[in-house]
């Protein structure tokens, strides 16, 4: 009796092991397929998590949402961040709720300081990771089109049901990736 507890339980335990990473991977590709795309305009960081690998380190330059009565928002409350679309087709923020917003696109995300009216926010898209040789020269490439005069830089994100997952970054017009294996070629 005692061994048939100790095959169930490990059993179940087998189970949940394998469930768990396929919910995440799941749940990254159902987005990454039905998901809405919104770009995003960056700013530079550094790279290197030695858990995870290369990464390109991403700032969204618009990670902020100017509103009064920033002392609701305390920092580091979940908060759903609304998306809202500029001239050029780029994504900001233009609301915070603390409730599900119903029939607008948004993003779930931890507020973070707060400056005067702005309210700063953790975004759950901070880095993109890359082929481990590949990374050195996407960060150089994006640094270079990340500087003052030729922001040129910016991640496409596809959101749906407040999950964001980044589909790609872009430098220069083409993707990260691209740009890098053109360079190595020269």
């Amino acid at each position: 009796m005692k061994s048939k507890l100790i095959i169930g339980l490990f059993l179940l335990l087998a189970l949940v092991q394998i469930y768990v990473p396929f919910s995440m991977i799941t749940k990254r590709e159902d987005v990454l397929k039905h998901g809405e795309q919104f770009k995003f305009k960056t700013a530079p960081v550094d790279p290197y998590d030695a858990f995870r690998g290369r990464y390109v380190a991403l700032r969204i330059e618009n990670d902020h949402v100017i509103k009064q009565g920033v002392q609701d928002f305390d920092n580091g409350r979940s908060v759903y961040a609304i998306i809202d679309l500029d001239d050029q087709g780029f994504a900001g923020f233009s609301d915070l709720t603390l409730s599900r917003p119903i029939g607008k696109a948004y993003i779930k995300a931890k507020t973070g300081y707060p400056s005067g009216s702005k309210i700063y926010l953790d975004l759950p898209f901070d880095r993109y990771y890359m082929e481990e040789k590949a990374a050195p020269a996407a960060e150089a490439a994006y640094r270079k089109h990340s500087q003052q005069g030729e922001q040129d830089a910016y991640i496409v994100v596809r959101v749906k049901d407040g999950f964001a997952v980044i589909e790609g970054l872009y430098v220069a017009g083409q993707r990260i990736e691209d740009l890098v294996k053109q360079e190595n070629r020269k």
